[in-house]
This record gives C-alpha cells, structure tokens and sequence, in this order.
C-alpha cells in the first residue's frame, strides 16, 4: 500500500456503525470513557450539522481503515473561528506505512479550504507515535494543561 492511495471522503448517517465501531477501537487504545448512545448521538448530530464540523473516513481499496473529527470552535486568543482535530485513528495494522502523515496532509488541506488560521488538537503525553506524527505534520507542543469540567450527568462513566 503506497500512502497516496489513501482516500478520504466525508461520513454519511450510513457510516455510523462503522464509525461506532473505530470509535470504540480508539477510545480502548487511549483509555477513555466510551458510552454507545452518546457516541452514536454525537456522531449523527455531527454528520447532520456540517457548520459544526465534519468526519473524514479514510479508505484503503474501499475498505475504511481510520477516520478523523474537526470540529469548530471560537477563540478570541486564535482570531476568531478555529477548527479542532478532535479525533484521528488510522487502525493498528495499517500504521507505519504513512499513512497517517497522508491523512494528516488531506485534513491539513480541507481545513485550509475553511475560514479558520487556526487547527488545534489534544495527544496524550505518554502517546509518542502520535506526537511524533503531529510534530511532523508541524503541529507545535504548547506547553498548556487541558482541563475539563463536565457538566452534571455529561461524563462518561468510565472516564
């Protein structure tokens, strides 16, 4: 598999299930909280709403083999509007291939056709391939502590 030939195309409401699928996949490998219902809530409001955001499945021969959320948001710190790389997962066994770097590059170009200056993400400091990936994409480590407050009943029960 040569890393050009890695496809994106936008997820459809039929996509669910298979998004559900590498989201649990994903959420197991980072350790967080994952409850169906409000994935699957989460994913169709997404896919319905494009001024939100979108998902960007990557396919391999037809075969979906990861996928990718931005997500949109306001900063007066970044100018305005901003996107955010909420999640990107390329399957274990398609990694180290380039792949990533290759989805990274198609997303990096779709967000450049909005009107945001700014793409962000959030990586685990103990996940080195990923922040390795970023770096190389030229993502800079900004030295910040992300926190949280979740609103009464909204956190996973696992997290």
């Amino acid at each position: 598999m040569t890393p050009c030939a890695l496809q994106t195309r936008p997820a459809t409401p039929g996509d669910v299930g298979a998004l559900l699928a590498l989201m649990r996949e994903f959420y197991a490998e980072e350790h967080l909280g994952f409850g169906e219902a409000v994935a699957q809530s989460a994913l169709e409001d997404l896919i319905a709403h494009p001024d939100l955001g979108c998902i960007w499945l990557f396919e391999y021969a037809g075969v979906v083999i990861g996928y990718a959320v931005i997500t949109f948001g306001f900063s007066l710190e970044f100018h305005g509007r901003l996107a955010l790389l909420d999640e990107f997962y390329i399957i274990p066994a398609e990694r180290g291939r380039g792949l990533g770097r290759r989805g990274m590059e198609l997303i990096k170009a779709w967000v450049g056709t909005t009107s945001v200056a700014t793409l962000r993400l959030e990586v685990n400091p103990s996940n080195t391939r990923a922040r390795s990936l970023y770096q190389h994409a030229g993502f800079h480590d900004e030295q910040r502590d992300l926190f949280t407050y979740w609103l009464q009943g909204s956190r996973p029960s696992s997290a």
